[in-house]
């Protein structure tokens, strides 16, 4: 491919300088082929990312969650090593009280019967100490695997008794920044636009097509792999995507499978999530995609008006999670994400605006600001250590 010096239009030779053509909804008429995160539709006609206005350039949102009853074992010796101590993370401890009836949750083996009450909490180091209540000897007596799951049963205060002390749970409050993706330059001369080329009506045109893919492209790239930082000073700043904001739920398998994708959306659906994106290279499908057993995979043609683009639905354990077929996603990795969870906040939409006016020529920048919001990120999940495609050249 050559790269030229001169390229670009935008409706006319004379633009007054410094007039704005929002080009925002151009994004539409892009395939979703070429930007299936931002431009895709799923099997409900709805538009996969949402897009909501922002005026600031750093923007925030809420995460709150439950004191669910239960945590994760926290370590080696976690609920063994004897009788009278389990042991959770510092801040899974503040989901229990004194008092309250425990028991182990143990992978791999049969159901505990044995119940302990608290006696005290230490929640700087997640050590909770235990007494007897019910079937003592049946309590696990080796360390508990960080699998195991601290399970309350309830609050058992004697009758007639104060409640115990109150808790709550603040909301965290997230943040990212917007991002700017341009300014691009399409600069051509009059007689340059004047020339006839086969199949090209108008090359200025055509060229400020090309920018304007190559910019949404850009930005569906950030949106899975940017890094959320700001450069001290200098009014730089870049837009965290979904592979900077999904760290709870990870999964290292190698080979994308129906068990793989159950196992990963267990653990969101353990944090009260249950996602319904699944994105991926193509090449990561080749495993999970059986087309043929339509019991397990659908294929569904989501609407004819953008190009009779094909949507599949794989079904499992935990209903229906549509696939999302990214040519920009790294072979290595793949998201598993709630669509409601998941929008673009946009600043400044995608504009053509024309530049000074040198010579006998046309200039204009295209330029746009918008960041990703990733709420809930505990109910998502990403598969990080994919293999068995090398695409060799």
């Amino acid at each position: 491919m050559a790269i030229v010096g001169f390229s670009g239009k935008v409706t006319s030779y004379d633009l007054a300088v410094g007039v704005k053509i929002n080009m925002d909804e151009l994004i539409y008429m892009i395939s979703p082929v070429d930007s299936p995160f931002i431009n895709g539709i799923g099997t409900d006609g709805r538009q996969l990312l949402a897009s909501s206005g922002v005026d600031q350039t750093e923007f925030k949102w809420m995460d709150e969650e439950l004191l669910l009853p239960r945590a994760p074992a926290a370590g080696t010796g976690a609920a063994g090593a004897g009788s009278t101590t389990v042991t959770v993370s510092a801040a899974d401890s503040y989901k229990f009280q004194v008092s309250d009836l425990l028991t182990i949750g143990e992978e791999d083996v049969a159901a505990n019967a044995s119940v302990k009450i608290i006696t005290a909490i230490n929640n700087s180091t997640g050590v909770i100490t235990v007494g007897n209540w019910v079937n003592d000897s049946a309590w696990p007596a080796t360390a508990a695997a960080q699998q195991d799951t601290i399970i309350c049963l309830g609050t058992n205060l004697a009758e007639g008794s104060d409640p115990g002390d109150a808790r709550s749970a603040d909301r965290t409050i997230r943040s990212n920044y917007t991002q700017i993706f341009g300014p691009t330059a399409v600069h051509m001369s009059r007689t340059e636009q004047q020339i006839s080329r086969y199949g090209v009506s108008d090359e200025f045109a055509k060229q400020l097509y090309g920018r304007s893919v190559e910019n949404v492209i850009t930005r569906e790239q950030a949106y899975l792999y940017g890094q959320k930082h700001e450069a001290s000073g200098e009014k730089r700043r870049s837009t965290g995507g979904l592979n900077y904001w999904i760290s709870t739920n990870t999964d290292t398998t190698t080979t994308l499978t129906i068990a793989a994708l159950e196992s990963l959306m267990q653990k969101c659906y353990n944090a009260g999530g249950v996602p319904d994106l699944l994105i991926a290279n193509p090449a990561s499908f080749a495993t999970l995609n059986a087309t043929s057993d339509t019991n397990r995979v659908r294929t569904v043609i989501d609407d004819p008006r953008r190009g009779r683009v094909p949507v599949m639905s794989v079904f499992h354990e935990f209903g229906e999670t549509q696939m999302v077929r990214n040519r920009w996603c790294h072979t290595e990795t793949a998201f598993v994400v709630a669509r409601d969870g998941l929008q673009r906040r946009v600043i400044q939409p995608l504009v053509v605006e024309a530049l000074a006016k040198t010579g006998d020529a046309d200039k204009v920048q295209i330029v746009c600001e918008e960041g990703l919001q990733v709420k809930g990120e505990q109910h998502m999940g990403k598969f990080t250590t994919l293999t068995g495609y090398t695409d060799t050249p």
